[in-house]
Parts: structure tokens; sequence; C-alpha cells
């Protein structure tokens, strides 16, 4: 009897192990079959030769955001060595303390001869001013402290872009949105250091922006009342660095404003011991199948709302801010474990709503204006009437395929008070998405002023690593200021002009024009995918077999229409279109691309403080770029590549791998804490590893190496099986 239940154990172990091997080879065929179709379908690319972003005729004045209205007339305005001003005496003191933004300048009170005066106008926007530049003296108009401080910026700016002669310019300006955000993500594992984080606030003060937060969840903030959990474990920003940075915001008129998730992104928080009894579902739910996720609260225990309160505490003291940004956004577990009964009764949304009421009171007693990101209401739109008045709804979208229109114009009939939210599309692409970039911000803040948004915020994320380095970032903080700033400019704005000369100092005027175009590299990939580009997802799946990564595509296309299509059914149909007809990789498009970019990096002048630093930080994310192109190419041919010729693409991608390694760990630390590098690093060390067992099993006997490769086929049809089948 045993016996012959050992060969029944055996006879369906070999029947799974041929079915499984007969599966893979139907596969295959299907792969080499759907490979000729992206073939037929490829296409030239062609990017700009000049490396132009928009061609800017001379009369445009190099100053952004654009101004509302200028008109030139005629001469120029020689910067002098002292400014001598006059303004009425109750002011003296704030302009002296403005113009001292002007480096290298002194100045003077006087209450005649002035080569600057400045005048009060009651009727202009409470951000707005005028500004006269003659030959002789400058007139600038105001009507409180805060459009006097924008015209002295916009003259520090202009000082620079003109090397301190300034065209004569009569302008007057004023903002299309009162609040212009910018909120950096410190939370997935780059913290950045104190010093950083005052050059961002200098730079978007330059840029006119007067609200900022930094994204906080898990341990990135040092909360005291739970050091238990983060010291020595994590190096995460002070009360005392906060502090200080709020003081510095508040001299440049930035609301720096606290931020903290308090439902869902709460991985950190479940994964402890004291706190993982507090997870909707505490063994876990698997997101479309694939990522096993234990971020969400128990919207219904009382003991989360304990929690986020003291957390509360802990970080409000150290804001002088009367605003507070709870998040609340993607609670994928909700409904899903402890609250699934009362979800079926009630539905998730209004078990949602109750607690974000809840959060609403707790901010009510602190004496804090709530925000809050507006996915879950969007999706639930009965839900609207039941936000209080005096909660800001925040609109979040990065593709260009977002409903803006149709977003804003709900938000506006329903009398909430709500902001716009695009996306530096930096995070999860390297070097950015600069068209995708462009043209989100655009749909985003023409919106937000045709249907009467209170502000935008600009989000700099930092999924999967925060594997972008700061500059990356910073033509998408440019182009957000300028244009929720003056949301008519997209078309005339100088943007790669106005990076060259400002941002990047460069005296050659190339840096800004790399930095777009090193966000266009994903043209030359087989798909535009949405909040990514398929090299960076590449290093995220290592050496894989091209079957298994097409399923993983497939099923990752599935699972964002299942995510958005309530949201956002408008970005599932492009995205399946782009999907239905994407085309072969083009690598050798590619590789001359990045050669280009690469060489003119070596002619840049920059200077800036961090001149050095930027350009090295450039070269090595074109060498990650290559790491992944040439991770896609192995796993694109290698089952054509004689041993020999194997074994040279993965030594070049080893050394690529080891050396983008350890100059990264230098530059990181120029910037940024050291707390959260390995858990950053920890795919590409993993990826520098496979490549090292793969090369080790190159070397072995082709029995080894035939035996090792049945394995491969059976387990890569094995887990296609259960992709397919996951819900």
């Amino acid at each position: 009897m045993i016996l012959w239940v050992f060969y029944a154990v055996l006879g369906l172990i070999l029947g799974l192990i041929i079915f499984l091997y007969t599966y893979y080879n139907i596969l295959e065929k299907k792969q080499i079959k759907l490979d000729k179709q992206l073939e037929t379908r490829s296409e030239v690319i062609t990017m700009p030769s000049d490396t132009t972003i928009n061609p800017v005729q001379d009369e445009v004045l190099n100053l952004l955001p654009v101004p509302q209205k200028v008109k030139f007339t005629g001469g120029h305005f020689v910067f002098p060595s002292t400014f001598v001003y006059s303004v009425s005496d109750t002011l003296k003191k704030s302009v002296e303390d403005f113009l001292k933004i002007l480096p290298e300048i002194k100045t003077r009170f006087t209450g005649h001869g002035e080569n600057i005066q400045f005048k009060y106008k009651k009727n202009l926007q409470a951000q707005g001013y005028t500004m006269d530049i003659k030959p002789p003296k400058i007139i600038i108009e105001y009507s409180n402290k805060q459009g006097l401080y924008y015209a002295i910026v916009s003259l520090k700016v202009l000082r620079q872009n003109y090397a301190g002669t300034i065209p004569c310019v009569y302008i007057e300006d004023s903002p299309d949105l009162d609040v212009r955000g910018l909120m950096l993500d410190i939370s997935r594992d780059k913290v950045p250091t104190k010093e950083t984080l005052m050059g961002i606030v200098q730079l978007i003060a330059d840029l006119k922006y007067n609200h900022f937060e930094l994204y906080v969840e898990g341990f990135s903030f040092a909360y005291p009342s739970f050091k238990n959990l983060w010291e020595g474990k994590e190096t995460p920003v002070t009360g005392e660095e906060i502090q200080t940075l709020d003081n510095f915001c508040w001299t440049h008129f930035i609301d720096f404003v606290p931020n903290q998730n308090s439902l869902g992104h709460m991985m950190a928080w479940l994964a402890t011991d004291q706190f993982k009894d507090l997870a909707e579902c505490p063994k876990g739910y698997k997101i479309m199948g694939l990522m096993n996720m234990k971020g969400t609260l128990d919207p219904i225990d009382p003991c989360s709302t304990e929690l986020v309160s003291k957390m509360t505490d802990d970080l409000l003291p150290n804001f002088t801010s009367s605003s507070f940004n709870v998040n609340l956004d993607e609670p994928f577990e909700l409904g899903k474990g402890k609250s699934k009964e009362l979800c079926k009764k009630k539905g998730e949304g209004e078990v949602y709503m109750d607690y974000a009421i809840k959060v609403h009171e707790m901010l009510v007693h602190k004496n804090k204006k709530m925000l809050m990101w507006g996915d879950i209401v969007m999706r639930h739109p009965e839900l609207i009437p039941k936000i209080p008045k005096d909660i800001t709804l925040l609109d979040w979208g990065y593709e260009s395929s977002y409903p803006y229109e149709r977003h804003c114009k709900t938000l506006q009939e329903s009398g909430l008070n709500y902001m716009v939210c695009p996306g530096t599309n930096s995070w999860t692409s390297i070097t950015g998405r600069t068209d995708n970039m462009l043209a989100t911000i655009e749909a985003a803040t023409t919106n937000a002023v045709k249907y009467g948004a209170k502000g935008m915020l600009l989000t700099d994320w930092g999924d999967m690593g925060h594997w972008q380095y700061l500059p990356v970032s910073y033509a998408g903080y440019t182009a957000g200021a300028a244009l929720s700033w003056n949301s008519k400019s997209a078309k005339d704005m100088p943007l790669n002009k106005f990076l060259n000369s400002y941002v990047f100092r460069d005296e050659n005027s190339i840096m800004g024009d790399i930095v777009l175009d090193m966000g266009r590299y994903n043209k030359f990939e087989e798909i535009p995918l949405f909040n990514m580009t398929t090299t960076m997802l590449s290093l995220q799946f290592g050496l894989r077999d091209k079957i298994m990564i097409t399923a993983i595509f497939e099923k990752v296309m599935k699972g964002i229409n299942d995510l958005m299509k309530d949201l956002a059914p408008e970005m599932t149909t492009a995205l399946k279109e782009k999907f239905d007809n994407r085309h072969s990789f083009d690598y050798q498009g590619m590789q001359k691309f990045i050669d280009s970019k690469e060489a003119l990096l070596n002619m840049v002048k920059i200077k800036t403080a961090d001149s050095v630093l930027i350009r090295d930080e450039y070269l090595n994310a074109i060498r990650l770029i290559r790491l992944g192109v040439g991770l896609q190419n192995y796993t694109q041919f290698r089952k054509n590549f004689e041993r020999d010729k194997e074994k040279l693409q993965l030594k070049s991608l080893h050394e690529l791998g080891k050396k983008y390694l350890e100059e990264n760990h230098r530059l990181w630390l120029l910037r940024n804490k050291p707390g959260g590098y390995d858990r950053s690093t920890a795919v590409l060390n993993n990826l520098v590893n496979q490549i090292d067992d793969r090369l080790l099993l190159l070397d072995k006997s082709f029995i080894t190496r035939g035996w090792n490769r049945f394995l491969e086929k059976i387990g890569t049809a094995g887990a296609v099986l259960y992709l397919r089948s996951a819900s």
C-alpha cells in the first residue's frame, strides 16, 4: 500500500513537471511571436539635436515665474554697488532685510536721491507687485509685505540671469493661485540633512513658492515618545531641525506645513511588536496578487486614533503653521480584514469617512486646519457632502491623462477648499519623465485656475528606494512654480534658459538642457509606463526570464486598471492604448542618446556651490541607466548568446553595478543622512549578487548548466501560472 502511494505521488510530481515544462514551451512560442510583433512596430526615435525644450525668443524676459504682464521699455539698468532706497518708515526694517537677499549689494535708506523706491498701492493683489525698471532707478509698488518681497526676489533673479545689467521693463505681476506648494518625500529611505533642506527652501523661495511640506511616514521624524522604535536604527529629522527650518521658511513667506500619514502607509509602525495588533490585516494582504501589504490601521479600533494623536502631539509643537496634512491616502487593505463586516454593512467609503471625521475632530481640538488626499473621496463622490468645510482636499494625479478637469469641476461645485497635486515625475525614473511632467503640471494648474482651486501642491516622491538625485527634481520644481503662478505661460516660458542661467548657473548654457533631455530617455523604451520607466522596473526585477517579466507586466497592467478604474478611467484607457501599441526597445538609439548626454556633461561649467556634486550625480545616474538598459538587453537576447559573449555582457553589467553602488554611497552622504541607505540599495546589491552567481554557473559543466536551465523553466512556468491565477 505504501509503495502504491509512493508511486502515485511520484507520478503526480513527474506529471506536474512535464506539464510545467510543456507550458513553458507554449509560453516561449508566444513570447517569440510577441517579440516579432513588437519589432514590426519599431520606430526611429528622434530627439532634439540642439537639446532645447521650447525655442525662446530674445525678447522673452528670462524670469520664472513669467510675470503676468511684461513690457520692454528700452535701455538697461546697471546694478549699483549700493542700493539707496526709500519706503514708508513702518517697512524700513522689512525692506532692509529683504534687500539682503541680493548678494554683494550694500543698502542705505534715504528720503531722496534713491535708485530704488518702494510705494504702497492699495488696489494691488495681496501677493502682487508692479516694477518699473528704468536706467536711473527702479520703482516698485506693493500692497503688502509679501508682494514687496516677491518684487525683490524678481530683482535677485534678474540680476543673476543678466549678469548685473538687466533690460528695462515694466512688470505687473500677481499669482494665479494663492497657494503654491512643494511636498518632498523624506520617508522612502532618503532623509536629507538640514543643510540640504535649507538649500531646497532657498531655491523654492526664489521660485516664489509659499507652502512646503516634508512627507512623513514611519520613523523619518524623531518622535520623542517612540525613541525605542527608531533610536539606533534610523537617522530621522529631529524636532530641533524642524524648528530651524520652520523659522527659515517663515522669513521667506513660506508656510511650513506638518505632514504625517495617519491611516495607510503605516508599514513601519505595524511591523513593530508594540503596534502590530493595530493592523487592519495582521497577516497582510496581497495587492494585485504581487505585493503583501500590512500598512493600514484598523479604522474601528480606538487605539488607532490614540496612536495617531500621540504621534501628532510629538510632531506639531515644532511647527508654527496653522495647517496639518494628515494624508489618509491609499488604505489598500480597508475592508479586507478587521473592518470587513462593517464595510459590508455601511460601505468602505462610509467607514473611511467615519475615521477621517475622528481625525478631523482631533485636529480641531489641537487648533489645526486639516489637509487630506482626495483619492478615496473621488472614488466615492457620495462622501463629499459629509466632508467638513474647513478641510482642504488634495487631488493628486501624476499622469497627463489624469482627469483634472472633471475632478476640479466636481470639487468646485462641492464648495470645498481643494488643491491640485501633480508631481515632479522624478521618482522611479532615475532622471525623470520630462514631457509627462510638463503636461501634467499644465493640466493641473490650468484647471485649478479655471475651477477655483485654492492652490497647487507639487509632489516629489521617493518610491522604490528614492534613487533619483535631488537635481533631477529641479526642472519639476521650476515648472511647478512657473505654472502655478502664471498658468498661461506654458508655451513660452524660458524653462531651459532659466535652468541654465539661474538654477544651475552654467556658463556654457548646457546643464538645464541636459536635465530636461535626460527626462526623455523613456522614448526609447517599448512602452511609456505610468509612474516609472521600464529601465527602473528592470532593475527591480533583476535577472529573470523574459517570459516571467512579460507575465509581471501583464499583472501590473491589470492591477493598475483595478486600482484606477473608479478614480480615473481615462488613465486606464490611455495606458491600455499605449500597452497595446508598444514597440521593441531601441537599444542602439538609447546607447547613442546616453553617450551624447555623457559627452555634454563633460562640457558644463556650473557655478553653484555644489557644481561638482551635481555633475557627479548625473554621471552616476547615467551609469545606473546603462545598467538597466544593459540588463534589459541581456534579458531579451540571452538565449541567443554563446557562453563567452554572455559572460562578457554579464561582467560589464557587474562592473557597472559595483561602480554605481560605490559612487552612490559617496554621493548619498553628501546630501543625506546615512540611515536608510542599505534599504535603498538592497535590490541593486541583490542584482550584483545574481550576476555573480550566473557567472559562476557559466563556468560549470554543460550538464550542470542544462539542469539549471531546466529548473529555471519549470520555476518560471509555475510562477506565471500563479500570477495568472492570483487575485
